[in-house]
C-alpha cells in the first residue's frame, strides 16, 4: 500500500534533511542559521513514523514463523541495495582521499578504521554500540540499521504476540524508548543508542494503524494545520535547550507526525494536490536514494569548486553551488534508483525468495 501524499512529503522532506547536512562554510550564513534548517534534522523521525504505519498496515497479518522469514527478506531485499553500494562507494573515496588528498580532509583515518566502520555498515549494527560508537561509514546510514531493526521487533511482535495485545506492548515500547532517550546523557553517555530513537517513531506509526480512527471525519482545510505544527515544532527546538529540547525532541516531533499522517490519512486537500504533482511525485520516488547518496555528493562538489578549484565562497556563488550540488544528487539519485534501488532488490528477490 501506497499513500503517495505522504510519499510527497517523504521527498521534500529528504531535501532538507540534504540542507542540513550541508557544511557551515559552503551555504550563505542566512540560509546556514534558518532554525528551519538548522531543525531539519528532525525529519528523520518523520521517516521512522511513516514507515511504522506502512509496514503496520502491509503486514498486520503474518501469522508464522515462515512469514516472518518472507517478510523479513523482503525488507532486507528492499533496503540493503543501496545501502551495499553507496557504502562501498563512499569506503572507495575515504581510501583515495586519506591516501592522496590529506590536505583536504578534516580528521585523517587508517584503512583499518574504515574496514572496520563499513562492517559496522553492512551488518546493520552502526545504530547500535556493538561495533562502537560510531555512526559507520556513509554516515546517514546508521537510520537504516535503527530501520532495519524496527522491522525485526515489528515481525516479532506481531508473530508472536496475540493480535489484541500488541498495541500494548507497542505503547510500552514507546514509553521504554522515551524513558532512555530523555536519559541518554547521564545513564547512557557516549553510548550509541540511536537505533531505540528508531523504535519510538516507528511504534508510534505502527499505533496508527492499530488505531486509525476510520469512524472520525477531518475537514479538508485542516491540512494548513500540519505545516503550522511542523514549522512551531522547529521554532520550539530552535529556541530551547537542556531537558526542555530534548522533551521536544523526543515527545514532540513524534507528536507532530503522529499527527500529521493521521490528518492526511483523511483529507484531500490543497497540500494533496500539491503533494501529489508530478514533481514531488518524483522526489519521493527517489528519496532513499537521495538520502544515502547525499552525504558524499555535498562534500565532493563543494569542495571540488571551492578548495581545488578556488571559486571564492560569496553569496551567489555558494548559492550557485548549492543549486548544482543539489541538481547533481537528484540526477545521480535517479540513477541509483533506477539501477541500483530496483535491479538490485530484483536480482536478491530472485536468489532469496526463489522457492
Amino acid at each position: 500500500m501506497r499513500i503517495t501524499k505522504l510519499d510527497g512529503l517523504r521527498g521534500v522532506f529528504c531535501l532538507l534533511v540534504v540542507l542540513f547536512h550541508y557544511s557551515q562554510n559552503d551555504l550563505p550564513k542566512f540560509l546556514y542559521e534558518s532554525f528551519l534548517i538548522r531543525e531539519s534534522w528532525m525529519f528523520v523521525e518523520f521517516f521512522f513514523v511513516l514507515s511504522g504505519f506502512v509496514i503496520s498496515y502491509n503486514y498486520e497479518s503474518l501469522e508464522t514463523k515462515g512469514e516472518l522469514k518472507i517478510y523479513l527478506i523482503k525488507r532486507f531485499n528492499r533496503l540493503y541495495p543501496l545501502l551495499f553500494y553507496s557504502t562501498i562507494i563512499f569506503l572507495f573515496i575515504e581510501i583515495l582521499m586519506n591516501t592522496f588528498f590529506v590536505e583536504f580532509i578534516t580528521t585523517p583515518e587508517t584503512i583499518n578504521s574504515l574496514i572496520y566502520k563499513t562492517i559496522d555498515t553492512l551488518t546493520f549494527m552502526n545504530s547500535t554500540p556493538v561495533f562502537g560508537n560510531s555512526l559507520g561509514m556513509n554516515y546517514p546510514s546508521w537510520s537504516i540499521s535503527s530501520e532495519m531493526i524496527s522491522y525485526v521487533v515489528f515481525g516479532l511482535v506481531t508473530v508472536f504476540i496475540q493480535k489484541r495485545e500488541t498495541p500494548r506492548y507497542y505503547l510500552l515500547l514507546i514509553l521504554f524508548s522515551i524513558v532512555i532517550m530523555l536519559n541518554k546523557s547521564l545513564l547512557f553517555q557516549g553510548i550509541h543508542l540511536d537505533f531505540v530513537r528508531g523504535i519510538l517513531s516507528f511504534s508510534l506509526g505502527v499505533l496508527i494503524q492499530k488505531f486509525p480512527f476510520q469512524k472520525l471525519k477531518i475537514p479538508n482545510y485542516t491540512e494548513f494545520i500540519i505545516p503550522i505544527m511542523i514549522v512551531g515544532s522547529m521554532f520550539l527546538l530552535n529556541r530551547t535547550t537542556g531537558f526542555i529540547r530534548e522533551c521536544h525532541s523526543v515527545i514532540t516531533i513524534n507528536i507532530v507526525f503522529f499527527l500529521s499522517i493521521h490528518v492526511f490519512l483523511k483529507t484531500k486537500g490543497v497540500l494533496t494536490k500539491i503533494l501529489d504533482s508530478s514533481l514531488i511525485q518524483f522526489l519521493g520516488k527517489i528519496s532513499y536514494s537521495v538520502y544515502l547518496n547525499h552525504s558524499l555528493l555535498i562534500i565532493i562538489i563543494p569542495r571540488f569548486l571551492f578548495n581545488i578549484l578556488g571559486l571564492e565562497r560569496t553569496i551567489f556563488n555558494m548559492i550557485c553551488v548549492l543549486t548544482l550540488t543539489l541538481v547533481i544528487l537528484i540526477l545521480y539519485s535517479n540513477f541509483t534508483y533506477k539501477l541500483i534501488e530496483s535491479l538490485g532488490g530484483k536480482y536478491l528477490k530472485k536468489l532469496l525468495l526463489r522457492k
